[in-house]
């Protein structure tokens, strides 16, 4: 056995923390959905800093940061602390939240529905603000390198609820691997390297239950039929 795999048995990956009730009201702050997206993206900040990048007061980040940690989401930053100015990140490992189950509970439906919309909703203007960068600055060199990089696909597959939640798990699996081997990687000691965001999205399309005229009507552009990728395909999870 490695050296490396010895110290990998010994301090293995913090797992993800499992949002109760008390966390999911403690989130449902739309300042503090911003504040973990800034985290998440672009790494450890302090209340001054994410006050400069979100407009808010210095206070009131502070304010936030330390709610977000009351709750478990974020945590000093190790690596950064004995200065005078306090370090925050993301708790590793991350968070996992059945938000459907808390959208059932009328105790919970108010707080899930306003956690759950700041993080679509983040997730889509997160996406488009790529497409833009790709449509806007595609002479650029730095978004030509990443452009032969990025990845945007759909796959099908015929599955139970149970396969779908075995799948998903593997998913995650290695997803936390990777980010696990690069969790140290900061701007300042890999430079040549940017934030990337991975987005998963794994449904069942029961068309049965759906009428077509509760469907938004949606503009087809001539140029973006595409083939989809088929349950034989060994590219990217569906995203």
């Amino acid at each position: 056995m490695s050296e490396e795999e010895e110290t990998e048995q010994s301090n293995p990956p913090p797992k993800p923390m499992e949002v109760g009730a008390e966390a999911l009201r403690g989130l449902a702050h739309p300042l503090r959905a911003r504040i973990l997206d800034e985290l998440s993206v672009q790494g450890p900040a302090t209340a001054t800093i994410l006050g400069k990048r979100l407009g808010e007061s210095s206070g009131s980040t502070s304010y936030h940061l330390r709610q977000l940690a009351r709750f478990g989401f974020v945590e000093t930053d190790p690596e950064r602390s004995g200065g005078r100015d306090r370090w925050w990140r993301v708790r590793p490992g991350g968070w996992h939240m059945r938000g459907t189950r808390f959208l059932r509970s009328p105790a919970t439906r108010e707080a899930a529905e306003i956690v759950l919309d700041g993080y679509y909703r983040g997730r889509q203007e997160r996406a488009e603000r790529w497409r833009r960068v790709l449509q806007e600055h595609s002479e650029s060199p730095r978004v030509r390198r990443w452009s032969e990089a990025y990845q945007d696909s759909v796959s099908h597959l015929r599955l139970t609820p149970e396969e779908t939640e075995e799948f998903a798990g593997e998913i995650n699996a290695l997803v936390r691997e990777w980010a696990r081997r690069f969790q140290d990687r900061t701007a300042q000691s890999h430079p040549d390297t940017e934030p990337v965001e991975l987005q998963t999205d794994l449904f069942p399309n029961l068309t049965d239950l759906t009428d077509p005229a509760d469907l938004p009507e949606r503009e087809t552009d001539p140029g973006e039929n595409r083939e989809d990728t088929g349950p034989d395909d060994a590219g990217d999870p569906p995203q």
